[in-house]
Parts: structure tokens; C-alpha cells; sequence
């Protein structure tokens, strides 16, 4: 498989995203004492995941050959101006909510057309997501209900 430069640019946009996501989930302090995880958990296990990704995507960009590409493009920017948000209105948006919506842009945004992937992928993907961080793990999350 040949793989582009846009591999390289698209792998250090996200370490340097998981770097960010890293130090600022420092700062989110030790939340509820007890039983649950601490509150910079999840955005470190996400955070983690964010900077393999990237690694691997750089690796394999920078063994490739091509032209380099834009810095930018519209679907990148698009994901990563949901992210921001998500994380801007953390505190006041219920977790299910950002999880369905943020999976639906994301869908859209790199052509997922399917309507029945549509209608059931974003949900079950909050609805595990959910699940496993409240109940599996105890971590407090914003919720309206």
C-alpha cells in the first residue's frame, strides 16, 4: 500500500493533539476521592491512544514517497473543530450527546452515507462509551438526566 505524505502531516497534527489533550488533563485535579477514577482518566486513555495513532501514521508517512500536502485540509479541520468544542463545553454538555454527535460529524464529514450506519453506529458508540466509563470504570461524567 502506498501511502502519501499526508500520512506524516496528518501523524504529527495528532501527537502534538495528544500532547495538548496530556497537559491539560493534568490540570483537572483529583475529583471524588474513593472509589472512582480520577477525572483526567479518560482524556489520558484517549490522549494515549491519540498519540499512537500519530506515531504510527508518521512512521509510515515519513517511509513514504510523494508530494507534500496541504497542512489542512476540510475534514481535518472540521474534526478538529468538533474536538475543541467538545472539550471547550465539557463540563456543560451531556457526555451521550457530544459522544452521538461528535461520531455522526466524523461519519459524515469522511463520507459514511450508509442511513442505517448512520442511525445505529453514533449510538451505540456513546451508548458504549457511556456505559463503560459511569458504570465500568465510575467516572463521574456531565449528564442532563
Amino acid at each position: 500500500m502506498n501511502l502519501r505524505h499526508q500520512d506524516t502531516i496528518s501523524g504529527v497534527a495528532l501527537a502534538a493533539l495528544a500532547a495538548g489533550v496530556m497537559l491539560m488533563s493534568l490540570g483537572m485535579g483529583s475529583g471524588a476521592a474513593g472509589g472512582t477514577l480520577a477525572p483526567s482518566f479518560f482524556p489520558m486513555v484517549c490522549a494515549a491512544g491519540l498519540g499512537l495513532c500519530g506515531v504510527i501514521l508518521l512512521v509510515r508517512g515519513l517511509r513514504s514517497e510523494g508530494r507534500m500536502p496541504l497542512l489542512l485540509d476540510q475534514r481535518t479541520a472540521i474534526v478538529g473543530l468538533m474536538l475543541a468544542l467538545e472539550l471547550w463545553w465539557f463540563d456543560l454538555i451531556d457526555f451521550r450527546v457530544a459522544a452521538w454527535a461528535f461520531t455522526l460529524v466524523t461519519m459524515l464529514v469522511f463520507g459514511i452515507r450508509r442511513p442505517l450506519l448512520l442511525a445505529l453506529y453514533p449510538v451505540v458508540v456513546s451508548a458504549v462509551l457511556f456505559l463503560t466509563f459511569a458504570h465500568g470504570f465510575k467516572v463521574v461524567l456531565p449528564t442532563w438526566i
